[in-house]
């Protein structure tokens, strides 16, 4: 059977989205390499013609259907493009980018692009999730969690310890371990077959990958910090995603909190020796990693659990409320 258009149109905005997503990496690594040269530098030109592919299927999608869900995720794409004109505005205000602030992470252009792009990827699950096609359901998926994955970890960068801005110390990693904890056990509770966790981990590998290099541009403004290995990162999250996947019938606060402890002990247990010596850290910073982490991906897992659990008693009363009224009607 083939794929009906509603189908057709979620799967062409969610690469569209990861592809958006995939720019804004680029820009990351962009305005460090080289700068702000313009407004119409490449990752910016990605990152709009990927914006206007999905806005233009999201309103086609409001058009064709009428259905609330399309008209949200109509409504919410639309905040997208509105971020570009105020980033613009607020650099003419406010001047290049000072990567010493971790307002580069929060300011309102910032987060407004985060949040829009985010709530879009939450508003496909559900469209995703009618696809017949269980294959297409878990690639498609895999990317819009793996998006996401990354855009919580854009938001939550001033938190990490061995970034430039460590704003609560080694006690971040809690942060960091609570954002991947509770997206890949979500991504489990939602997609069907084999190792969703670790499908999502790798689509978000190749999404971090492109921000990885040393050079940074005379004009850029950035306190000096430690640079881990791409392979060291990698391996910290895929070991952790594949170990979760062979725990998939445990509770998922237990799934959350291994999640957590694995990804801290991995990383924070090595990362150190890879450091210049003046970034190196003690056994006592990391031992506070290993342990925020845990309870992150504990809180992360239960809250998971109570969100899908408070799902399942809302359709559960939405089906009781079709039946009553099937039942009036006859």
């Amino acid at each position: 059977m083939k794929p009906d258009f509603q189908v057709l149109l979620s799967r062409f905005i969610t690469v569209a989205l990861f592809m958006a997503v995939m720019a804004g990496s680029w820009d990351a690594w962009w305005h460090i390499a080289v700068g702000r040269e313009s407004f119409w530098v490449p990752p910016h030109l990605l990152l709009y013609s990927s914006v206007i592919g999905a806005i233009g299927g999201g309103i086609y999608g409001w058009y064709r259907t009428g259905g609330k869900t399309w008209q949200r995720l109509g409504l919410v794409l639309l905040l997208v493009p509105l971020s570009a004109p105020f980033d613009e505005l607020w650099h003419r205000l406010f001047g290049a980018e000072n990567l010493s602030s971790p307002l580069i992470i929060w300011s309102p252009p910032h987060v407004v692009l985060v949040a829009s792009l985010m709530g879009s990827f939450v508003l496909l699950l559900p469209l995703l999730r009618e696809d017949r096609d269980i294959d297409a359901q878990r690639l498609f998926g895999s990317l819009a969690f793996a998006g996401i994955l990354w855009l919580l970890f854009f938001l939550a960068d001033p938190f990490q310890p061995t970034g430039p801005w460590r704003l609560i110390g080694f006690w971040g990693a809690g942060i960091g371990a609570a954002v991947f904890s509770g997206v890949i056990v979500a991504a489990q509770r939602w997609m069907p077959g084999l190792a969703p966790a670790t499908i999502v981990t790798g689509a978000f590998m190749i999404l971090i990958a492109i921000e990885f290099g040393e050079k940074v541009a005379s004009e850029v403004i950035i306190p000096p910090h430690a640079h881990p290995p791409l392979w060291l990162i990698a391996f910290s999250h895929l070991v952790p995603a594949l170990t979760v996947d062979l725990v998939r019938r445990s509770p998922l606060w237990l799934r959350g909190g291994l999640a957590g402890i694995l990804r801290a002990a991995i990383f924070y247990g090595f990362a150190s020796s890879f450091y210049e010596p003046q970034f190196r850290y003690t056994t006592e910073n990391a031992l506070i990693a290993v342990l925020s982490s845990l309870i992150g991906g504990l809180m992360a897992g239960t809250f998971v659990a109570l969100v899908y659990q408070k799902i399942g008693v809302l359709a559960a009363k939405n089906r009781l409320d079709r039946d009553k009224l099937g039942a009036r009607r006859s």
